[in-house]
């Protein structure tokens, strides 16, 4: 049963809106950003729509997966050094995981699927023509007023004349992180032929080059999918190419991994160093220290951790630019969530993570929308929350989640020789 145009256009405007976490609106103490207050809209529009017969719930064994992920967060709070602060975050947990489960029972066709990939790529052409404009302006003005919106401080890297965005996003990893689905998904469309060559050149540009202009290790991530798509593409065609471009990309990303843990600079707040042949000397990166930290923290409650919303470190890092921080994420999905939930929050995000590789790893990039919507999404994901989600704490991000849905969907539509409405569970 196809939904009511207004809860279909809402779906589209909440995809479309995913782009912009600027500009935001402290309500209730929260950062509430564009997409939530379209989920609120949606959601009254889709009860609407249940209430009158208009629409149906269809319940998907993938989100077995979710409950399973939302109960082990359910036990942390319960188990939570402070219960009072847990529950609003696992209200937010709530919502997050409500996000895949509107998507799947609201884009529910090939028409759907191509509909909501192309909002989700006209948001993220914004974000590239914002990445293009902000690059314009630092060259002709690097004082402007105007650049405080898309400009994002410069970490752990050494200040300096140049730009570090993040768009229309709150920091720059979040901006390249998004770029990094955009990315895969373009390269999906091109296959299904949902995007001409000139626009997809064009889109590809814009991509890219907002997302080397956040100067994120993320970039690992563009640069592994990348990699990882040309090898699909042309490894019976080409084997030898492909095969070099496959090395050279797990290279390049093990590389970025590398730069996120060590740094040439010795800051003062150095726990220790790191001496290598050549008289070569390192220090750990704030990252490094605050891994160090988060597996500390982890040992120290395994089970159910200290409560999900709980700091999972306090580290003190004096940023290449002279500001004295205290960090208080651990910079990493999967340890955010093993201090915060312990090993039993670990083993459910790890399972949604197993649950999207064992339906896209085994099968290969052959004709058909379906097979190529799979591939390409499952990368994606795989991507941009499992390796970019080892130098970022993405666990809470709406696109991913949306994405999560989307794969979902992808997995659900129907063959070629199916009838074109009849909906397919999931093994």
């Amino acid at each position: 049963m196809r939904p009511p145009a207004v809860v279909s256009n809402l779906v589209w405007a909440m995809i479309f809106s995913l782009a912009f976490m600027q500009p935001a609106i402290p309500l209730l103490g929260y950062i509430t950003v564009p997409t939530d207050f379209l989920f609120v809209a949606l959601c009254l529009a889709w009860l609407w729509a249940l209430g009158t017969g208009r629409s149906a719930f269809t319940w998907d064994k993938a989100f077995g997966w979710l409950a399973l992920y939302f109960a082990a967060v359910l036990a942390s709070v319960i188990a939570s050094d402070s219960p009072m602060r847990s529950a609003p975050a696992l209200l937010k947990n709530l919502y997050l995981l409500s996000l895949p489960v509107i998507i799947v029972n609201l884009v529910r066709t090939r028409d759907d699927f191509r509909t909501a990939i192309q909002w989700w790529l006209a948001g993220s052409a914004v974000v590239a023509l914002v990445g293009a404009a902000s690059l314009a302006l630092f060259l002709v003005d690097p004082a402007s007023p105007l650049l405080d919106y898309t400009r994002f401080h410069f970490g752990t890297l050494p200040p300096g004349n140049y730009p570090r965005l993040q768009l229309t996003f709150f920091n720059a990893n979040m901006a390249c992180n998004y770029l990094t689905v955009s990315l895969v998904l373009l390269l999906v469309a091109r296959r299904l032929d949902w995007v001409g060559r000139r626009l997809f050149a064009w889109l590809l540009a814009g991509f890219v080059l907002s997302a080397a202009l956040t100067l994120s290790p993320g970039l690992g991530g563009i640069v592994l999918a990348i990699g990882v798509w040309v090898w699909l593409l042309e490894r019976k065609r080409r084997p030898a190419l492909a095969t070099m471009v496959l090395w050279g990309s797990l290279l390049a990303s093990l590389l970025f991994v590398v730069a996120m843990a060590v740094t040439p600079i010795i800051h003062p707040t150095a726990p220790f160093l790191i001496q290598l042949p050549l008289g070569i000397e390192l220090a750990p990166a704030g990252r490094l220290m605050i891994w160090i930290d988060a597996v500390r923290n982890f040992i120290a409650d395994p089970l159910l951790g200290r409560g999900i919303g709980m700091d999972p470190v306090e580290v003190r890092y004096l940023s290449p630019s002279g500001d004295l921080q205290t960090l208080t994420e651990a910079h990493n999905s999967f340890l955010n969530i093993a201090v915060q939930c312990g090993i039993v929050g670990l083993a459910a995000l790890t399972a949604l993570v197993v649950f999207v590789l064992r339906r896209s790893l085994p099968l290969r990039l052959l004709p058909g929308d379906r097979n190529v919507a799979i591939v390409g999404l499952g990368l994606a994901f795989l991507v941009a929350f499992g390796y970019e989600g080892l130098g970022g704490s993405f666990e809470d991000a709406r696109h991913l989640w949306v994405l999560f849905g989307l794969f979902v969907v992808a997995w659900n539509l129907d063959s070629p020789d199916d009838p074109p409405q009849r909906t397919v569970q999931t093994d």
